[in-house]
């Protein structure tokens, strides 16, 4: 098999969000029209261009050209360069969309099919190195900044021989050109193949995981795209302008989930490291069959322990409402990209296959993945509150208690007040002269037990009266 390409094509598309994130550190900042032009600049130096258009970032619309190009009076404001020494040509087109920018760039040798072949080992001319990036101008940066959304690169060449029958004969070839690409001694550091697809006639191979970031897979998302014939160029003509939006919510649903996981990281991390916690209290308190009050050491331990699982129920809500968001990021970002591949196939006229399947299998599979770890994680927040319900329950139990308690202790001295009362007032009656019983008569008791004891009789009776009216005056209320 020949180790030829014929006319190469770079296609560079480049995300970030320039607006609608929760900026939480002073040393981030968003994405400005400086971002963009200091982008291409290092792009675009490796091959000494320099852009003759004006830059605006103002418009009544979320969606504009980043351009003004003068030799374009209307439609879209692109600019186009040649390379004449080392016989490139190329454009760029800059854009805000909605909340990001896109930075598009096409970098092509002008050839004929068959004729003047370009060798694979060249292809790291179309990516050379810069001051930033000693792999190359096109690879991913090594700090992404904040609200980076990622890069595709896409490859298209022609192959001047018959498309083989099995698709997985030309994914050696297509691993090399990225190895040449990136100028990489060794093939296995590139990332896997992801899927292969039959596109327009010709063969398209997919590199890297979406659910990988740059600290897995430095080298970004990575597309090429063999043709076997010119109708697959035509047809990507037809349909090009609309390809950095759908690559836009690619890079965002893909964005989206990897946060996700970060969030259930960390959810799951809540629910581990309270485990010893509930256990403790389930052990000690809970199954725990004392019947005296709580001591004050136990009730300043519930006490930290209900802070500590306030203070974790906030945190676990969090991440179960960033999961919620980034859940419905995903949805929204999936319906406008098969809303953008629907359109692109009324452009081109014929089906969208190889870009279908991801909004029909990744983008679906991403959001139940999530709608799983909200079920699961409910549970979780389910224990918390019961935990934090069942503190909250000892705490009353015993305050209840200590209630009862301090209630027989008010009696019991309220009873030995009473006594030492009648025992003051019936003093006096002790100096009268005490007779006893005789044969002869019958005496009446002596006056300070006829006292004492009346006034003893007249003091139940009060207490029982008064408890009997306090009793139904709670059952009228309750």
């Amino acid at each position: 098999m020949s180790d030829s390409l014929y006319a190469p094509s770079l296609y560079w598309f480049a995300y970030r969000y320039h607006e609608g994130l929760i900026i939480a550190d002073s040393h981030q900042t968003l994405a400005d029209l400086a971002w963009v032009q200091q982008q291409y600049a290092e792009v675009l130096d490796p091959f000494d261009v320099e852009i003759g258009s004006t830059w605006q970032n103002g418009s009544k619309s979320r969606d504009f050209d980043l351009l003004n190009n003068p030799d374009l009076k209307e439609g879209r404001q692109y600019e186009y360069f040649e390379i004449p020494a080392k016989n490139l040509e190329g454009f760029i087109y800059p854009q805000s969309l909605h909340d990001s920018y896109s930075l598009n760039l096409n970098l092509f040798r002008p050839e004929n099919l068959g004729v003047d072949q370009y060798p694979i080992e060249n292809l790291n001319n179309l990516n050379p190195q810069n001051p930033q990036n000693a792999q190359g101008c096109f690879t991913p940066p090594k700090t992404p900044p904040f609200g980076y959304l990622g890069q595709t690169l896409l490859l298209t060449a022609y192959l001047n021989h018959p498309r083989p029958a099995a698709i997985a004969d030309l994914e050696p070839l297509a691993r090399t050109c990225w190895q040449k690409f990136f100028n990489e001694e060794n093939v296995n550091t590139l990332p896997q193949l992801y899927r292969a697809y039959e596109f327009w006639g010709g063969y398209l191979y997919e590199y890297g995981d979406p659910e990988d970031d740059l600290t897995v897979n430095p080298y970004g998302h990575l597309l090429i795209w063999f043709f076997f014939d010119e109708q697959a160029s035509l047809n990507l003509q037809k349909c090009y302008w609309e390809l950095p939006e759908l690559l836009l919510y690619y890079h965002k649903i893909c964005g989206s989930f990897r946060q996700s996981r970060d969030f259930y990281q960390q959810a799951d991390q809540i629910v581990n490291d309270n485990e010893i916690d509930l256990k403790a209290l389930n052990r000690d308190y809970l199954q725990n069959r004392q019947q005296n009050p709580l001591t004050n050491e136990q009730l300043t331990e519930l006490k930290q322990t209900l802070k500590n699982l306030l203070a974790t129920a906030l945190k676990y809500s969090q991440q179960l409402r960033n999961l919620e968001y980034a859940r419905n990021t995903i949805a929204i970002n999936h319906r406008n990209y098969l809303a953008i591949l629907d359109q692109m196939e009324q452009l081109a006229q014929t089906p969208l296959g190889a870009l279908r399947v991801f909004g029909e299998k990744e983008a679906v599979t991403f959001q139940d993945q999530i709608t799983a770890d909200l079920n699961y994680f409910r549970h979780g927040s389910g224990l918390l509150d019961t935990a934090i319900a069942s503190i909250r329950g000892l705490v009353e139990i015993d305050q209840a208690e200590r209630d009862r308690h301090l209630q027989d202790e008010i009696q019991a001295i309220g009873v030995g007040i009473a006594t030492g009362a009648i025992l003051a007032s019936s003093a006096g009656l002790l100096t009268e002269p005490w007779h006893w019983p005789s044969r002869d008569r019958l005496l009446p008791p002596h006056p300070f037990l006829i006292a004492v004891l009346g006034s003893s009789a007249i003091a139940l009776l009060t207490w029982r009266w008064m408890k009997r009216t306090l009793n139904q005056r709670r059952c009228l209320k309750g």
